[in-house]
């Protein structure tokens, strides 16, 4: 959980320094930096939670996780959980994207409105 919680603070922080330092700008250079690090929580949360449930990660499944996340990430989910508990999960992980890109934008908007009062 907490490092859910330090993502969701890094997402926040990635769209405040992105409207600070390339004001405007949808994709940003230091998007690609913000990238990196929130793949390291997400590898991070994905051999926790491996732990966790004793579910046998492979070297394979490691590096999918980091190379292609978008498709390993579900895959994860339905082959630790069975197909029930696996869609619940990939549901939470899809609200919890939309929310995260909900806290970019609020970190971006804080930023504006900060440097409009100065």
């Amino acid at each position: 959980m907490a490092i859910l919680l330090c993502l969701a603070a890094l997402t926040f922080v990635e769209g405040a320094v992105g409207q600070y330092l390339y004001p405007g700008q949808v994709f940003t250079k230091s998007d690609i930096a913000f990238s990196f690090v929130g793949l390291a929580f997400v590898f991070a949360w994905y051999r926790i939670d491996a732990r966790e449930r004793s579910y046998p990660h492979s070297i394979g499944l490691n590096i999918a996780i980091v190379a292609v996340t978008i498709v390993a990430f579900p895959y994860y989910l339905f082959r630790s959980r069975g197909f029930r508990r696996g869609l619940i999960a990939l549901g939470g992980a899809v609200v919890f994207c939309v929310a995260m890109q909900g806290l970019q934008m609020a970190g971006g908007y804080a930023t504006y409105y900060s440097l409009q009062t100065e």
